[in-house]
């Protein structure tokens, strides 16, 4: 049997040098419940493993992912279970992680429920403080939240 490569297990690509440009991918689909997304979070994990990132920017990109796919599992599908999507590419120097839902939606003002234990809405703020940059869209047809990292790691220490 021959050796079993990245671009061989579901989810992953082979990392693909275009010109200076390094681009490799990661995607899942998952059912948004807490453990299928902690699953989730290890995959990603591994795939962060394979990049030449230092252990501060592994951490910040996995505690942000794990933020808006608990999210997802939370808040997304309150009247039953929906899905979670999971995107992440490397390409250059940045890391840009993606959680799309197709749930609810994300109300203005989101009232706390009484014997609900929650995080009481730290989530985002999380993400915003430990991405180089994050965007949330919502709507009652679901929410993506899109994060990006520029780890000194990956920086081109020649540009051409």
């Amino acid at each position: 049997m021959g050796e079993s490569t990245d671009a061989d297990r579901p989810g992953t690509t082979s990392p693909v040098r275009t010109g200076a440009v390094v681009t490799s991918t990661f995607e899942e689909l998952a059912p948004a419940l807490p453990n299928e997304m902690a699953d989730l979070r290890r995959k990603l994990t591994r795939w962060l493993g394979e990049l030449p990132l230092d252990p501060e920017s592994t951490h910040d990109i996995t505690l942000a992912t794990y933020e808006a796919l608990a999210n997802a599992a939370a808040h997304a599908y309150p009247d039953g279970h929906g899905w979670a999507r999971l995107q992440a590419a490397r390409t250059g120097d940045a890391v840009t992680v993606t959680v799309t839902d197709t749930g609810c939606g994300i109300p203005a003002t989101r009232p706390r429920q009484a014997g609900r234990r929650t995080s009481g809405g730290r989530g985002l703020a999380l993400i915003d403080k430990v991405t180089d940059q994050s965007d949330v869209e919502t709507s009652g047809d679901g929410t993506t939240v899109r994060m990006t990292w520029r780890p000194a790691a990956l920086r081109d220490e020649n540009p051409s």
